[in-house]
């Protein structure tokens, strides 16, 4: 029987209709404790920034949410994205892109909605703390017609 999970990179997605305000994926890979050490790759429901324990996650059959963790596995594999840190973590947020609108302005709307995000999270602690969150863009990529995957680092930091 498995026994701990230790991540060595991990992605998160934001989780859309279904789940509660603050609740994203966590696309990992790592080891967990087999009869030896096996390297796994694991999907986990995070609320308010804290991972759900046993709670499976669920996404709709061929909708943006399945195909964020099906393309997070694939980039988690290829061991150039994800991170394993406390303070940074990469984000990938799939969005159909309407004909007519620019990639850039998606960009800034993710930008601002994944920075009120992080914030809210932090501000739904038990102990709220001033957080300053730096969000990024990493790269986005076409998947299909109309369909992007954006990848962004979130950087937090807690004020003094």
């Amino acid at each position: 029987m498995a026994r701990v999970f230790e991540a060595s990179r991990a992605i998160f997605i934001p989780a859309r209709g279904g789940h509660p305000k603050n609740a994203e994926y966590r696309v990992a890979v790592g080891y967990e404790q087999w009869e030896t050490p096996v390297e796994v790759s694991k999907v986990q429901m995070v609320y308010n920034g804290g991972v759900a324990g046993m709670l499976s996650p669920s996404f709709p059959v061929g909708e943006l949410d399945e195909k964020a963790v099906v393309f997070a596995l694939e980039l988690l594999k290829n061991r150039k994205y994800g991170t394993d840190s406390k303070t940074i973590k990469d984000v990938l947020v799939l969005e159909k892109v309407p004909e007519g609108t620019s990639i850039d302005s998606i960009i800034e709307k993710k930008l601002d909605e994944l920075e009120e995000m992080t914030q809210s999270i932090f501000a739904s602690k038990r102990k709220p703390q001033i957080v300053i969150a730096d969000v990024d863009p990493v790269e986005h990529f076409e998947l299909e017609d109309s369909v992007y995957a954006f990848l962004f680092r979130v950087q937090v930091s807690k004020s003094s």
